[in-house]
């Protein structure tokens, strides 16, 4: 619908004495004008000038302190978060997905790279390939190997988060608000044709270890 036609449809909508058209809208725009002028000066009051957009992302309503600090929380979930168990293939890909992308993790992987160089001349490729299937346990290993020689207190607990895994339970919201735009989710359950594996896209979340408060 164009611009026109849609504050036609306001004017229309201000009518109330049918037999005067014309003085019901210029009252009622009238008393529109003041009430928006008015509430310019009222601190808190929502305006058309002033009201969120309709893909708000303001996350202040997100508990920081309680968050990553490598993941920090970008944007804004709508709706009522549901439940659901997070197993198998899907639970492996998504803690591999995020070793992979997260940044702090890097200093690990060289470590890695160096301790599977060290021990026999491989290509590029090999090395990827054994990352691929074994990173995740050596990371874990590594993880509380240095735990029992330095401390807990030596690793950054979101790191410690990542090297034990995620939790089966898991959450998912029905849209996500994220930079101005409205992300809605698209759960596939579709059997393939040649092998009738069923393919779910979900997310995942991490639990503290036991020891975390």
């Amino acid at each position: 619908m164009w611009f026109l036609e849609r504050y036609l449809c306001v004017l229309k909508s201000y009518v109330r004495n049918r037999a005067h058209p014309e003085g019901s809208i210029a009252e009622a725009h009238l008393a529109d004008e003041c009430m928006m002028f008015c509430s310019r000066y009222i601190d808190g009051f929502a305006t058309k000038h002033n009201r969120p957009s309709r893909n708000d992302d303001d996350d202040e309503a997100v508990d920081v302190e309680q968050g990553s600090t490598l993941f920090p929380s970008v944007g804004k979930p709508l709706g009522k978060p549901g439940n659901y168990v997070l197993r198998g293939l899907a639970k492996f890909q998504a803690h591999r997905y995020v070793l992979f992308n997260c940044s702090d993790v890097n200093p690990f992987f060289r470590a890695h790279t160096d301790e599977i160089t060290s021990e026999r001349d491989v290509s590029s490729n090999t090395v990827e390939s054994i990352q691929h299937d074994k990173f995740k346990d050596w990371f874990k290993a590594h993880i509380i190997k240095l735990e029992k020689e330095n401390g807990i207190g030596s690793i950054n607990n979101d790191i410690r988060w990542l090297a034990r895994g995620p939790v089966d339970a898991a959450k998912r919201y029905r849209a996500y608000n994220s930079r101005g735009y409205r992300f809605r989710p698209k759960r596939l359950d579709r059997a393939s044709q040649n092998s009738g594996v069923v393919v779910r896209a979900k997310t995942s979340t991490y639990a503290a270890p036991d020891d975390a408060t």
